[in-house]
């Protein structure tokens, strides 16, 4: 009977003094390095995709493998991080080959808190279908069978890329199933070894599988950023050990314990993301026992990872939207919220083929992308709506010497001002774009990924990389950070020079450069009396739709240097603190280097019409044009959830968002004096969690800065 004792989840999450570890031929980290980086040196006869193959599979063949006997999926592969030390290498080479000048230039806008144009490596999942459906031997053998089918050269070399990697990756279970049999772990060695030659069979299989590729992928430097539908995947095993008797419903919740503290344990910065729910077909709901099983889990482990993407659709089972629901209410937030009717919506409207909309899964934090047939790359460009105000104050589009367009003089009037907002954003998301573009080009050399290619069926059909556009959506996101910001800054120019005529644009600019000094009164008119984001007024939320539909229109369907497509994302994440202290003094009476607002929520404070109001606002946005996503905080005092009827409270606001058109929510259940307690008593508090965006962290381990921001935003912004 396994056993899963919550007091001893360090041991048994394989920390390293309780593995047993086994060494391939030179697998201390020195010779290891020594090796890659012979393996890396130029060498023009060997194209970057075989070098990578080249240097995964020798760390594959040689590096410590090892287990903990008493973790039923145990599996574990010292990396050392070289390959990520590698990857920085190449990344600095292929930056190498921009122009000095447009080098400058992306780093200045990066460094000016206005727009940062990267190559996004870090938003990334696998084919976990066809990883499970047909084992890494499968996905090996697969690729060898297209190797013999062609005469092209650069798809030759594409499939020998893959079979080495996974022959490679067949070999180190086998290094496992050594390592076992040395640690007397006859079960473990037998596990290892099937799936070394075949595809799993029983749910333990199929879990030790997802968890080991997890690591081969962190181990070639792209982290895991979604571990799929998970109780789609994971039912089919579930329901084959239930049917031949080898475990029941305690057996296999014993299991997915295990799962969540070993994905807890990789202590990834922004949470492991598992997928549950949603439709898997029309009118068809793929939550199962599995989706309940998670849930009840994630409650009784109370864990800030993995975290959980819970697609909700109207037909769903109430039961099921209830026990998440509950997990709310009982301080265990690290959930998202995701909408299945503006979702499916969204996905069309981004050139999504209708089958496929069934499959999407949330990758990172909360961006939609199709499981298995899609490089999201969410964050290839990342900025500050709210830093262009500045350059309309100043007369022109110059940011740190870096000049994107001129104005012909500073507007000197609202309808002026918003305009010329308008065409500063429109100028800066140009060169963004433009700039995004040129790393895709060299997205092949920086980081090629036999690996990921290798589950990928699309990349398999067309003997490409995923670095090569090898799979079927190839989008490039945009994140637009500070929206209600934005808003609460353009009416408040609307407040100060059209309505009440205190003063002119000018005046008004003057009074931001001296940091509000001498201009009280200005501001507190501007921060008392103007229209708010998030408050549901009709001013402010008509400002806040046409911002966001100006951006849709620019970004979305603008085509990036990969064959696919620009997609407008509407958060923040918690760059909402960088870009606050980067970004001046704001006409809403923010003063300079205080953070910006985040996702779609209101500025700090400014919720002054409480959850209804800052919901209604959200509402009027169009959220079928953010295929990049876009995120509303929703914080609740405990008092709103307690008792019997909390969790139908949560329950109800997620039902009621989604059928005004919301795309994605997600909780906080705060107490201000609590939070101010425990800044005093931090070992008092070690459990409190709180969600920082898409993922949660304990509060006490958040920087002061953090802390004080989700006091205000608990407090009503009287903090």
């Amino acid at each position: 009977m396994l056993v899963f004792d919550e007091s001893r989840m360090a041991q048994l999450s394989c920390e390293p003094e309780w593995i047993s570890w086994v060494s391939g031929p030179e697998g201390d980290a020195e010779s290891l390095k020594r090796t890659l980086k012979n393996l890396s040196s130029p060498d023009g006869a060997v194209t970057p995709i075989l070098k990578r193959a080249m240097m995964l599979s020798y760390l594959l063949r040689h590096a410590p493998v090892g287990l903990n006997p008493e973790n039923p999926l145990s599996c574990r592969i010292r990396w050392g991080g070289l390959l990520y030390e590698e990857q920085a290498a190449w990344r600095a080479e292929g930056a190498a080959r921009l122009a000095p000048s447009d080098w400058a230039e992306i780093r200045k806008l990066d460094e000016g808190g206005v727009f940062v144009a990267q190559l996004d490596l870090s938003h990334t999942a696998p084919d976990w279908e066809s990883l499970l459906r047909l084992g890494l031997a499968g996905l090996r053998d697969r690729a060898l069978q297209e190797l013999r089918k062609t005469e092209d050269g650069s798809k030759q070399t594409f499939y020998r890329a893959v079979a080495m990697v996974y022959a490679a990756a067949c070999d180190a279970l086998k290094r496992l199933a050594r390592a076992a049999e040395n640690a007397g772990a006859s079960g473990h060695a037998r596990c290892f070894s099937r799936l070394a030659e075949r595809p799993p069979e029983t749910l333990q299989e199929a879990l030790i599988l997802g968890l080991f590729y997890d690591q081969l992928q962190d181990g070639d430097a792209v982290p895991v950023r979604s571990q799929g539908l998970f109780d789609r995947l994971y039912f089919p095993y579930y329901q084959a050990d239930l049917a031949a008797g080898r475990l029941d419903r305690a057996g296999a919740k014993t299991l997915l314990k295990f799962y969540w503290m070993m994905l807890d344990s990789v202590h990834h910065p922004n949470g492991k993301n598992v997928g549950l729910g949603g439709l898997s077909g029309p009118g068809r709901d793929g939550c199962n026992e599995l989706t309940r099983m998670a849930l009840e889990v994630h409650d009784e482990l109370g864990l800030i990872s993995p975290k959980l993407s819970l697609r909700v659709h109207p037909e769903m089972a109430q039961d099921v939207l209830m026990s998440a629901a509950n997990c709310i209410r009982n301080g265990h937030t690290a959930i998202v919220f995701s909408n299945d009717v503006t979702g499916f919506e969204m996905l069309r409207r981004g050139g999504k083929e209708p089958q496929d909309v069934y499959n999407y899964v949330l990758i990172g934090c909360y961006e939609p992308a199709i499981q298995g047939r899609e490089m999201c790359c969410s964050m290839a460009a990342w900025g500050n709506i709210v830093k262009p105000l500045e350059a309309v104050f100043g007369g022109g589009v110059t940011f740190d010497g870096v000049e994107l367009a001129t104005l012909e003089e500073v507007p000197e009037d609202y309808a002026g001002f918003e305009a010329a907002y308008f065409r500063i954003l429109d100028a800066v998301l140009d060169r963004v774009m433009q700039y995004c573009r040129r790393w895709d080009a060299l997205w092949p050399v920086i980081n090629p990924s036999p690996l990921i290619s290798g589950t990928m069926t699309d990349c398999i059909r067309s003997g490409k990389d995923v670095s090569s556009a090898g799979t079927f959506y190839n989008p490039s996101g945009v994140m637009c950070a500070g929206l209600g910001s934005a808003v609460d800054a353009l009416m408040a120019v609307k407040l100060l020079v059209e309505e009440r005529k205190v003063c002119s644009v000018a005046q008004l600019g003057a009074a931001l450069r001296a940091n509000w000094q001498g201009y009280e009164e200005w501001r507190l008119l501007a921060d008392k009396t103007a229209r708010k984001w998030g408050t549901g007024d009709a001013g402010a939320d008509a400002l806040g739709r046409k911002i966001t539909a100006h951006l849709a229109e620019k970004i979305n369907h603008t085509p990036n240097g990969k064959g696919g497509f620009f997609q407008l994302g509407m958060w923040s994440i918690h760059y909402n603190f960088r870009f606050g202290r980067q970004t001046g003094a704001t006409p809403d009476g923010r003063f300079a280097g205080m953070p910006v607002s985040r996702n779609l929520g209101a500025s700090a404070g400014k919720e002054k019409n409480g959850v209804t109001g800052l919901i209604r606002s959200a509402m009027n946005l169009d959220f079928a044009d953010c295929p990049d996503g876009a995120v509303l905080d929703v914080l609740l005092h405990p008092a709103m959830v307690s008792g019997e009827g909390g969790a139908k409270v949560v329950a109800d606001l997620i039902r009621t968002y989604f059928a005004g058109g919301g795309l994605h929510m997600h909780f906080n259940v705060l107490d201000p004096e609590m939070l101010k307690d425990a800044q005093l008593h931090p070992e008092s508090y070690r459990d409190l969690q709180v969600r920082v965006c898409g993922w949660n962290s304990r509060f006490v381990t958040l920087s002061g800065e953090e802390q004080e921001a989700f006091i205000r935003q608990a407090s009503g912004g009287s903090r």
